[in-house]
């Protein structure tokens, strides 16, 4: 039981260490990932068209 204790307050100590972000910082951060997911997921697409057309060219 002593280590639970030890552990939940060391947990405690360490959280209190954590600088955490504004709402502004959060907004603008998931803004970002959102941009930056859709345009991987256009260049992925677009690379995909890309082969799917050569191999149709191949193939037939």
């Amino acid at each position: 039981m002593e280590k639970i204790k030890e552990f939940v307050e060391g947990v405690r100590k360490e959280m209190a260490k954590v600088t955490w972000p504004t709402q502004q910082e959060l907004i603008d951060n998931t803004i970002i990932v959102i941009v930056f997911t859709i345009i991987i997921s256009l260049f992925i697409f677009g690379v995909d068209q890309v082969y799917s057309t050569i191999l149709e060219a191949i193939y037939r």
